[in-house]
């Protein structure tokens, strides 16, 4: 999204929440400081942030600014499942109460008088937010910190360098509102080690990985052979890469597994032509190497 388009949106929320004031009793005047103005998300657009979430049983919701509480409301009562929504606006909190009395979800949901930055949403498996630029970005290194697969879903506003894994438009009006996901990914950084065999012999193993966000690329050292790994995306703990044997032209060796912190448990295919040999792969990653994936 352009800085010319994030500032006039920034405005428009700005005026329309400042309008809602009776004169004198503007932003400045409220006794709790605002770090982003109340403006309700449209619920055309609700459907579609839902939609990303791809709400299953056992997930838990945090809606980071829940405002009215209409986010929260909304997946409980679709999907049955335990959501919370967080707002520092006390009166926003009471109104948000009494929304989900009305809507009869009142055994599903909670909502929390905190600062979202301050706020512990660590066993989230979705979050959502209608946030602001600045905002997005300093609450950036808490999300990644979130177990990996969670899903992120945003209501106009990016991520910046973090680029999301979909997006979809919702026109509504003469306006055109922009709906963002990203899925945490596992943190693969660093010095991985492991054994396998290949051609009947156990062969020692290194991969070195370069991260950013959900992309990694690097080196696969398969004894004395090194070969590199092209820029790959990490799926939440999902991994899966692949490389050509040295001197063939069709010998494919694939790594698939998940990442459990330092960790990588899963398979390891050797593709030659219409045969297939699977073994166990199992890496460990060595300490001190993993670095941030954030830029």
């Amino acid at each position: 999204m352009g800085k010319t388009r994030k500032i006039v949106l920034v405005l428009f929320c700005f005026i329309l929440i400042s309008s809602s004031f009776p004169p004198g009793q503007g932003l400045l005047a409220q006794e709790v400081r605002l770090d982003v103005p109340f403006v309700p998300t449209p619920y055309e657009v609700i459907e579609d942030m839902l939609r990303f979430a791809e709400l299953k049983k056992g997930d838990i919701l945090y809606d980071l600014g829940c405002g009215d509480g209409r986010i929260v409301i909304e997946a409980a009562r679709r999907a049955g499942i335990r959501a919370v929504g967080i707002d520092i606006d006390p009166e926003r909190i009471r109104e948000s109460r009494e929304n989900a009395r009305i809507a009869g979800v009142e055994n599903l949901v909670e909502f929390r008088r905190a600062n979202i930055f301050e706020a512990d949403f660590s066993d989230a498996t979705v979050v959502t937010m209608y946030l602001l630029p600045d905002v997005n970005i300093r609450l950036r290194p808490t999300i990644l910190s979130l177990k990996p697969g969670t899903r992120i879903i945003s209501h106009q506003f990016d991520m910046d360098e973090w680029q999301a894994d979909r997006m979809t438009y919702v026109p509504i009006d003469l306006y055109v509102h922009t709906v963002f996901l990203w899925i945490v990914p596992a943190n693969i950084s660093g010095t991985w080690d492991w054994s396998l065999n290949l051609n009947q012999k156990k062969t020692d193993c290194r991969l070195e990985v370069n991260q950013a966000y959900q992309y990694f690329s690097g080196k696969l050292y398969l004894g004395e052979q090194v070969l590199h790994i092209p820029e790959t995306k990490v799926v939440g703990p999902n991994v899966e890469f692949s490389v050509i044997l040295p001197g063939t032209a069709d010998t494919e060796l694939i790594f698939s597994g998940q990442a459990e912190g330092d960790q990588l448990n899963g398979t390891a295919t050797l593709v030659q032509g219409k045969k297939n040999a699977r073994q166990t792969w199992k890496a460990t990653r060595r300490p001190g190497t993993a670095t941030s994936i954030e830029r």
